[in-house]
């Protein structure tokens, strides 16, 4: 590694979290019934494994004799992650830094995140609008708009939550159309969202030529529900620009009430909307079925995928389009995230090994931590840092596309040295050496 200072402008032993099999069991207990054991989930494509913070190594969780386990074993885990075994020399704790959780395409989960994934994959049958009940639900906006009560059997709970976060937060209702956004921004928001873009950018290309004369558009948002992008032919893009379902248009829940793309971020679920089911009046025109997409590192949401379009346009079968899409997108991320990740292990070899009596962290060029070896757990813990040694950690502040400089570092990484992990001339992360206590 090529390392170049910055100047920045349960069961525990002493040093860190050990896993043990009581550890284990407790967690099956919490999780089972949420989809957080394996045998909720291994249907859906879940197998559990283990994720080892030192090494950034994924490891299937398997037998002694190496065959893959359908449950959460330490039998199967490398000798040097075992932190103890019984009389009898059975596993029965992990080192520090070794996390149990799920695996699924190549992607870590850990138990919360597998628990909320299969819950959302079982509930698909309840996303889906019903046109039938346009007139009756324009009428139950009328008198939720005059302070009437929502009658809950009537209207899909994501529809009536969202209803109510707006009226809540004094949106005016007779909005016509979405906010803008000025060119700077516009470009700013882009440039901060290249991966999303190219990791879209083909799903587009292939919707914009599958949706010729389809009267529908596709858009691609930010995490914010700004549209950084858009697909349609001109007849449909002309339309969709007087409602602002354009490039720079603003489409949060804040900005432009009930809408596909800001209450799938803000459900953080798929969301399909048939007309009366906006909130605001300007909007009612449309049907619109939207899909959140995740970071592969934390399950972050960047941002969203929709696909709109007047209401005689109006298919079931958009939802489970955009879904799709939205996968197909979070595939070609992972694809390039794990690709990073391999680069920033590589690339880092030399100085977990040479620096091996160091704490180190090693960041990712988008702030995502892939490496922290067992001194670097050790000194986090005496020294009480707010960040938690996760598989999905991750600092803001070492996010090299939104914070080049590396300005405003949060307070517990000033005292600390940062340095470039470089992969020949181009700087692809960070690696925080640690200061020791005196």
């Amino acid at each position: 590694m090529n390392a170049k200072p910055r100047q920045p402008g349960k069961s525990r032993r002493k040093g860190g979290r050990i896993l043990t099999l009581t550890d284990l069991e407790n967690q099956n207990r919490l999780f089972r019934g949420r989809g957080g054991v394996s045998e909720e989930n291994r249907a859906l494509g879940f197998r559990p494994a283990f994720y080892d913070m030192d090494s950034g190594i994924i490891l299937p969780s398997r037998f002694a004799n190496g065959r893959e386990a359908p449950m959460h074993l330490l039998e199967g885990l490398p000798e040097d992650l075992i932190e103890s075994r019984d009389d009898k020399g059975r596993p029965c704790a992990a080192r520090a830094g070794i996390i149990a959780g799920f695996s699924r395409n190549g992607q870590f989960y850990t138990r919360d995140q597998a628990a909320s994934a299969t819950q959302q994959m079982k509930e698909r049958s309840l996303l889906l609008s019903d046109p039938e009940q346009h007139e009756q639900l324009l009428d139950i906006w009328d008198a939720f708009m005059a302070d009437h009560q929502l009658p809950l059997n009537l209207v899909r709970p994501v529809v009536a939550q969202s209803w109510i976060r707006c009226k809540d937060s004094g949106l005016d209702p007779s909005r016509a159309d979405a906010p803008g956004s000025d060119e700077d921004e516009l470009a700013y928001r882009q440039a901060s969202n290249t991966e999303l873009l190219d990791a879209a950018k083909p799903i587009l290309k292939h919707a914009r030529d599958a949706l010729f004369r389809a009267d529908s558009i596709m858009v691609l948002s930010d995490a914010q529900g700004l549209i950084l992008e858009a697909e349609a032919d001109k007849d449909v893009y002309s339309a969709a620009g007087r409602v602002n379902l354009i490039e720079g248009g603003q489409w949060s829940e804040y900005a432009v009430g009930t809408n596909a793309i800001g209450t799938a971020i803000a459900a953080q679920e798929p969301v399909q909307l048939y007309g009366a089911e906006h909130f605001c009046s300007g909007i009612k025109r449309w049907t619109c079925s939207a899909d959140v997409i995740r970071d592969p590192h934390d399950g972050q949401i960047l941002g969203a995928v929709d696909l709109s379009g007047l209401t005689d346009t109006y298919q079931h079968e958009a939802l489970e389009f955009v879904i799709t899409a939205a996968r197909l997108v979070e595939a070609n991320l992972a694809e390039h995230y794990f690709s990073q990740r391999e680069d920033v292990i590589r690339c880092s070899k030399a100085a977990f090994s040479d620096w091996s009596k160091e704490g180190l962290l090693a960041f990712d060029r988008r702030g995502r931590l892939i490496r922290a070896n067992q001194v670097s757990q050790k000194l986090m813990a005496a020294m009480d840092t707010p960040l938690a040694i996760t598989p999905q950690t991750r600092v803001a502040a070492l996010d090299l596309a939104i914070n080049p400089a590396l300005n405003h570092l949060p307070e517990w990484l000033l005292p600390h040295q940062l340095l470039d992990i470089r992969d020949g001339t181009r700087i692809i992360g960070t690696l925080v050496v640690l200061t020791q206590p005196h």
